[in-house]
């Protein structure tokens, strides 16, 4: 029977006990779930922005409205234009209230949830922002007598 040296068995045990692959293939199994949790990050990021360019534009739309003595007809495509010039977002409904003391917009956007696999597994988000603001209707001059 053959017998084995030291260096043999040392040999051995290195082998036995060698991890030089052990933190590529942790890397491997982590690397899909990090890039979705990235992704994530970068899409909630990007809804904030857009909730926060809708509120913008409401209130854009709402000062407009605000500032004249306008017929309904009127008011909404104020409100339509105002939007068009202060967003890119498209489509977005917009819904213009008038009374005699407030002008309100309500602006609607359905956003795409665009992430591979997390983007399938919800609906669109609804974005909506409103806006109230006083009206500055133009007071009548009292007549000299």
């Amino acid at each position: 029977m053959p017998s084995a040296d030291r260096s043999d068995l040392k040999r051995v045990r290195k082998l036995a006990t060698c991890e030089s692959g052990q933190a590529t293939v942790e890397f491997a199994l982590v690397l899909p779930f990090l890039f979705l949790f990235s992704l994530s990050v970068v899409q909630v990021g990007s809804v904030a922005n857009d909730q926060l360019a809708l509120s913008h534009a409401a209130r854009t739309a709402a000062r407009a409205i605000s500032l004249g003595d306008i017929t309904d007809e009127t008011a909404n495509q104020i409100a339509l234009n105002s939007v068009q010039n202060s967003i890119t977002l498209n489509p977005v409904d917009v819904n213009v209230e008038l009374n005699e003391t407030l002008a309100q917009v309500t602006l609607k956007f359905q956003r795409q949830i665009n992430i591979p696999i997390i983007g399938k597994l919800f609906n669109d988000l609804t974005l909506l922002a409103t806006t109230s603001m006083p009206r500055e209707l133009p007071s009548e001059m009292p007549t000299p007598s």
